[in-house]
């Protein structure tokens, strides 16, 4: 309905009145810019609607921050998260990803030059197990460039010689979480043979085993039953 009278709106041809332009200085935002450091922005990657009061219950409870946290509805299924102070917004930030009912949350910086409609949330950070990599390539300079392929790449879990002789090389991207997600990657070492790694993704929530979307689960998908399922031995 918002945005069918929006659209009404952009047709409507303005009176001698309502062309009259209104400047507002710096201090009618002087509120919004002292508060902005302790505020992010927040949704819920699902197809259903998410209420209100059950959110803030939740999250409060996950999060539990010294000096509280409010939260606010901003637009349909966008909510503001006001922090009591900035090492409490550090901190939920620094931990994500976090979800509510089994659907990951998507949680950005509070971008004060954008109305609701403008704000685009789709980048959350993941810690990525990549398996399967030779002994040899197992470094930090491996899981940057692997790592870059699937966003922006955070940090390596290596110590300081730049080797890790775990199970597995971890690296945490920022990536799309509006995309498919990505079950593994062919590399070349050197020029030789091509090899497959596959990715286990920490905390993971709710996703399509089938399409490999994060916004709704295998029953409430809508692609065919003839794709190629995505199942846990897929390592996601």
């Amino acid at each position: 309905m918002a945005e069918e009278l929006e659209e009404l709106w952009k047709k409507l041809k303005f009176t001698e009145e309502e062309d009259v332009r209104i400047d507002l200085d710096s201090s009618s935002t002087k509120a919004a810019r002292d508060v902005r450091k302790c505020c992010a922005i927040l949704k819920v990657l699902t197809q259903r609607s998410v209420y209100l009061e059950a959110l803030r219950k939740n999250l409060r409870m996950l999060w539990k921050t010294n000096k509280g946290v409010q939260i606010s509805e901003l637009d349909e299924e966008l909510f503001l998260v006001e922090f009591g102070d900035e090492k409490d917004k550090k901190k939920v930030m620094d931990m994500s990803p976090w979800s509510y009912e089994k659907q990951l949350v998507i949680i950005q910086e509070f971008e004060r030059e954008l109305n609701p409609k403008e704000i685009d949330l789709k980048w959350v950070p993941f810690w990525i197990q990549i398996y399967n990599l030779p002994l040899k390539s197992r470094t930090k300079e491996t899981g940057r460039t692997i790592g870059s392929s699937l966003g922006k790449v955070l940090d390596v879990d290596v110590p300081d010689s730049g080797v890790q002789w775990g199970k597995c090389l971890r690296v945490r991207v920022r990536i799309d979480v509006t995309r498919r997600l990505v079950r593994g990657r062919k590399i070349t070492i050197e020029g030789g043979e091509s090899k497959w790694v596959n990715f286990k993704y920490e905390r993971l929530p709710n996703f399509c085993y089938r399409c490999g979307f994060l916004n709704h689960a295998l029953r409430d998908c809508n692609e065919g039953q003839g794709h190629n399922e995505m199942t846990e031995d897929n390592q996601l």
